[in-house]
């Protein structure tokens, strides 16, 4: 039987309807200046979220990702100059990562660990406090296949941290222009890196024989080698601009992961450590990460 112009139309307007109201086409919203009462740290942590279109609409429980600014930063970075709002909604728009949600804590200036006197207890703070809050607070799925920590910089050193030490809890890390420094790195006669590795770590690099279990104890490269063979489950993502000066600490994390045959994509890009490159890096992360959000 021949159908009319208009009911074709009609019918077709409607399976537009039905699918934008499934796949939630559109634009994801930005809430800035959120915060969190730390008793740890004993006082707020703000963060800054992204919320994908139709989160209010629904009632489904969304995978999320835990995205680490690097030094010098704070919670509103990776919007400002990352556009990353604008990434994810084109990205879900694609079907390349299901609808997620992005967290995006203020970390301050340090390195997202706890300090070797105990003064300052991020690490504590982000997995005992953080976390569990913002995990009760939005409908966010609760297991590891579903969360994704990302960082540039320091915050790349802080997601290869967490994604090594942490495990458990993360399916997929992803470590931009990761500050991983060996002690025989350039950056370690900086003035300000000195100052870093002394209040941070409580090493004085203008020692001779500079205490370093505090630094053994935080370093990924160290605790990676502790995993026994094959209990490493959680996939990884490098990405490093040709003209970085981490470059080596980088290369060394994926002969690591390469050695212990963990699942890991490693590249390396034209470009420096700036934000014209970590933009650069988002649709490839992303992707990635939704392949791991989508697989289950």
């Amino acid at each position: 039987m021949r159908r009319s112009k208009s009911f074709i139309l009609h019918t077709a307007a409607i399976t537009i309807t039905f699918l934008s109201s499934v796949f939630c086409f559109g634009q994801g919203k930005v809430l800035e200046a959120q915060s969190i009462k730390s008793a740890i740290l004993d006082k707020e942590i703000d963060y800054t979220i992204y919320l994908p279109a139709g989160y209010d609409e629904s009632k489904r429980s969304y995978p999320v990702i835990y995205l680490l600014h690097g030094y010098g930063g704070d919670e509103n970075v990776w919007v400002q100059y990352g556009l990353i709002d604008h990434f994810m909604d084109s990205a879900i728009e694609n079907a390349e990562i299901p609808p997620s949600i992005v967290i995006m804590p203020d970390g301050g200036q340090h390195f997202y660990i706890n300090d070797f006197q105990g003064y300052s207890k991020f690490e504590d703070m982000f997995f005992q406090e953080f976390i569990p809050m913002v995990e009760k607070n939005y409908r966010i799925k609760k297991t590891m296949e579903h969360r994704a920590v990302v960082g540039n910089s320091m915050g790349g050193y802080g997601a290869f941290l967490y994604g090594v030490k942490h495990h458990d809890m993360f399916g997929t890390c992803v470590p931009l222009s990761a500050a991983i420094i060996s002690l025989d790195h350039p950056m370690t006669k900086n003035p300000m890196w000195k100052g870093i590795a002394k209040n941070l770590y409580g090493m004085d690099m203008d020692s001779q024989n500079p205490s370093t279990g505090h630094w053994d104890a935080n370093n990924p490269l160290k605790l990676i080698q502790t995993i026994p063979k094959g209990q490493l489950k959680t996939r990884f993502y490098f990405d490093i601009g040709d003209d970085d000066f981490l470059y080596s600490g980088n290369a060394k994390a994926y002969v690591e992961l390469r050695n212990m045959e963990v699942e890991h994509e490693f590249r390396i890009h034209d470009g420096g450590h700036d934000w014209t490159f970590w933009r650069s890096s988002i649709p490839g992360f992303l992707k990635f990460i939704g392949q791991g959000f989508m697989r289950q």
